[in-house]
């Protein structure tokens, strides 16, 4: 491992840049084989991206998954969203529930409301409509987690092949789950005592 300043080149810190980053948040592990020789280690660290060996595209730049953040600037979103503070939320339309996150900082009451207005427009999500936000919770630090640890619990209940449109562009819905209310707040809860708590 070296000092990441002297191992980028100038195209790499322009895109870091670019992204909001720093090269700070980059840790050497060329040299170490995929991320789960060196997933742990960086983590541990507290490094969310890497300089790896090179992707089939011929880029550097990772998540400590794994994943190319050039190739795919969305992995820069999904890395942050695990670990930083947001909204997580329940939502309800007849037998179903969505149990999401926002991970926007602003006036909780006029996220929600707007995310109201987003799951039941265009079709509503999962081609449902009457969607109702029943509970949220404002949480500090890995929102992400909570999410995905959230949804692992409902799996048993989750509704495949519903999708909704966004943006005229057709999705799958994947926060989908026909269960009780009372199973998605346990579940929700559960996931909150996990990775918070």
């Amino acid at each position: 491992m070296s000092n990441i300043d002297s191992i980028l080149t100038a195209e790499e810190k322009a895109f870091i840049k670019s992204q909001g980053l720093d090269t700070s948040d980059f840790i050497d592990v060329r040299g170490m084989g995929g991320p789960k020789n060196y997933h742990d280690m960086v983590k541990a660290k507290g490094y969310m991206y890497v300089v790896s060996n090179y992707c089939t595209m011929g880029h550097r730049l990772k998540t400590r998954s794994g994943r190319c953040i050039i190739c795919d600037t969305r992995n820069i979103a999904f890395q942050k969203r695990d670990s930083i503070g947001g909204t997580i939320y329940i939502a309800i339309s007849g037998k179903y529930c969505k149990v999401g996150i926002i991970d926007n900082k602003r006036n909780r009451q006029e996220v929600l409301d707007h995310r109201e207005y987003q799951v039941n427009s265009e079709g509503g999500y999962g081609g449902r409509e009457g969607w109702r936000m029943i509970k949220s919770w404002n949480i500090e630090r890995n929102l992400g987690k909570v999410e995905r640890e959230a949804h692992r619990l409902l799996a048993k209940y989750r509704v495949d092949g519903k999708s909704y449109r966004y943006s005229y562009e057709k999705r799958n819905a994947q926060e989908l789950f026909e269960c009780s209310i009372q199973e998605a707040l346990d579940a929700v809860k559960q996931a909150m005592k996990t990775f918070i708590l």
